[in-house]
């Protein structure tokens, strides 16, 4: 779980401009993002998640992070996925959870989710262990630039000691 944290830390980044729309906005900018939101629109609700998770123009407030994440992951929505998955991760609520969403994400093409499916399946977080599985992940990441994933593999490659 230590090592899952520390590599989710490092791309925890990646969910801050996702929040773009939600940033500096307004009190009534933001109100009108939730309506949005409520009406069904996946990527206010991906910005609202965004919002409560990292307190941007609102207080944090992880409950509702995971849920407005929650719903636009189910449409489908990788960022969403990415995000959903790293909040159930640090949040310690569930590796496995989050691993199937973080697949979903990967599934879709998202690199950073390839990598952290890599990770996953290297250290079991999750899911059974499975190397081959991961060198898999970490190869489509790979091909597409991931520079972290490339140096997970070689240390993942290297023998014990």
């Amino acid at each position: 779980m230590i090592r899952w944290m520390m590599v989710i830390a490092v791309v925890s980044i990646f969910s801050l401009p996702l929040a773009a729309e939600v940033k500096g906005a307004s009190p009534q900018q933001f109100k009108q993002l939730l309506q949005q939101a409520a009406a069904g629109d996946a990527y206010a609700q991906l910005n609202v998640g965004a919002a409560y998770d990292n307190g941007l123009g609102v207080d944090r407030d992880i409950d509702k992070a995971l849920f407005w994440y929650q719903k636009a992951a189910e449409k489908g929505v990788a960022e969403a996925q990415f995000n959903l998955a790293h909040l159930l991760v640090t949040q310690e609520l569930s590796a496995t959870t989050a691993a199937e969403w973080m697949r979903k994400a990967a599934d879709q093409g998202m690199v950073d989710a390839e990598y952290l499916m890599g990770v996953i399946y290297a250290e079991g977080l999750g899911v059974e262990m499975d190397k081959a599985e991961a060198r898999r992940w970490l190869k489509k990441a790979i091909a597409k630039g991931h520079d972290e994933a490339a140096q997970f593999l070689r240390e993942m490659d290297q023998p014990p000691g």
